[in-house]
């Protein structure tokens, strides 16, 4: 994570900073994608609920998940990710265990929607601590190294659900991940700062002039003149991270059809258990986490630490994967397992770039978390249309998925434009 000029005692601190965020993200997984793994189970327990009203609980989630990304990627901005994150895994934990002894449609909803609230303090905040800690010459390699938390947080999640479904049904698939964050929650508040100036260290950050390093760090410097009204006005004025926004809202959708809806693939399609499928669609996730170190990799030394040729390049592959899903034939689960590999590599990619290290490019150094959190609250809009509109299109063709796969090609190609769009878009003072 640091360099070897970096001094013994910083680079201690990044790797311990590190390690907590990625700690910390990795759990929030165990308390959202569990309810993909047990949507088979609820639908079989309640057979009188569409595919696009079970479909719904999770799209709820994505439009609460929208809103507090701007809510708390702006809120971050003044009280940091370690009283938030911590405050925000205790609140999952709570949802998820109160999940559990849900046995209505309204009461899954409610509370699936708090999880999708707390959840997203999350992503923005992580990556506007790490920008704090490390340089932009080292951004896209040191982003697409902690993506792999969520990656992983996927694989386990998916893992422990499908066996815990399996052995004890769908309702552990809640109550045992919630036990594991709460003393999760207490080690990051107790070892995490959010920043080198709190931990008595001078600031790192190298993409900004030294004026605003001084505002950024209480030194009085021209970002500390900035007021927050103007710091989102700066933000949300920032053409393009409105075109990367808008990019990732298809690109969302798209990532997210293929969390909430593989494993009922495979159950439905290529006729696996329901562990069966959770065993098999772990191959998105971890194939992906190679994606995203190799993403951020590429476009620090391939490309000139130019994130959008990387991501438009990944697009593109992903639509053709999507279309080959419609070649599968039933039962063939293997070859379906590979594509849903390939498609994981090819996604991870530029959802890492997307949003984390673009948008910390192209944004105030103040406002890593806003920006993060703008680009979040869009995606997670796209993501709505990967629980709901899913469903509804498996209602409306009597549970065909190719119209699925053609509809998950559109969007990711729409996203692709997007990143020709801002091809040369680079941090600021890179050459």
């Amino acid at each position: 994570m640091a360099s070897v000029e970096t001094p013994p005692q910083l680079r201690a601190w990044q790797w311990r900073i590190f390690w907590l965020l990625w700690t910390a993200y990795a759990s929030y997984y165990l308390c959202r994608v569990n309810f993909a793994v047990a949507q088979p189970l609820i639908l079989r327990e309640f057979p009188g609920w569409s595919n696009a009203q079970v479909g719904s609980i999770p799209s709820t989630y994505a439009l609460f998940y929208a809103v507090g990304q701007v809510i708390n990627g702006t809120l971050c901005a003044r009280w940091g990710a370690r009283h938030m994150m911590t405050v925000a895994l205790l609140i999952a934990a709570a949802t998820n265990a109160l999940f559990a002894f849900a046995s209505t449609y309204p009461q899954m909803l409610i509370l699936w929607a708090l999880n999708g609230y707390a959840q997203s303090a999350g992503w923005s905040l992580l990556v506007q601590t790490l920008a704090n800690w490390t340089t932009s010459a080292r951004r896209g390699t040191v982003l697409g190294l902690i993506s792999t938390c969520y990656t992983v947080g996927n694989v386990v999640s998916w893992l422990l659900a499908g066996m815990l479904c399996e052995t004890l049904g769908w309702r552990a698939a809640f109550w045992v991940p919630s036990l594991i964050l709460v003393p999760v929650a207490a080690v990051f508040f107790l070892f995490l700062r959010n920043s080198p100036e709190e931990a008595g260290l001078p600031p790192v950050r190298d993409d900004v002039g030294d004026r605003e390093r001084a505002g950024a760090s209480g030194g009085g410097g021209v970002a500390d003149e900035l007021s927050l009204p103007a710091i989102l006005r700066l933000t949300f004025t920032n053409r393009v991270l409105w075109i990367l926004a808008v990019g990732f809202f298809c690109m969302n959708a798209v990532r997210y059809a293929f969390m909430n809806w593989s494993i009922q693939y495979m159950a439905d399609f290529q006729g696996r258990s329901i562990k069966g499928s959770a065993l098999t669609a772990v191959v998105i996730p971890l194939v992906g986490s190679v994606g995203a170190i190799a993403a951020g990799w590429v476009s620090d030394h391939w490309f000139g630490r130019r994130r959008a040729p990387v991501c438009a390049l990944m697009q593109a592959g992903l639509a053709a994967v999507c279309v080959g899903f419609t070649w599968v034939p039933r039962g063939e689960w293997v070859l379906a397992t590979v594509l849903l590999g390939l498609a994981g590599f090819l996604i991870y990619g530029p959802d890492m770039l997307m949003s984390g290290a673009a948008t910390v490019d192209i944004s105030h150094p103040r406002a890593a978390s806003i920006a993060t959190g703008f680009t979040m609250c869009l995606g997670a809009l796209g993501s709505i249309f990967s629980g709901a509109g899913v469903g509804w299109l498996k209602d409306l063709t009597r549970g065909d998925w190719n119209l699925v796969f053609y509809a998950l090609a559109g969007l990711v190609l729409v996203a692709a434009a997007f990143m020709v769009s801002i091809w040369n878009a680079r941090p600021k003072g890179a050459k």
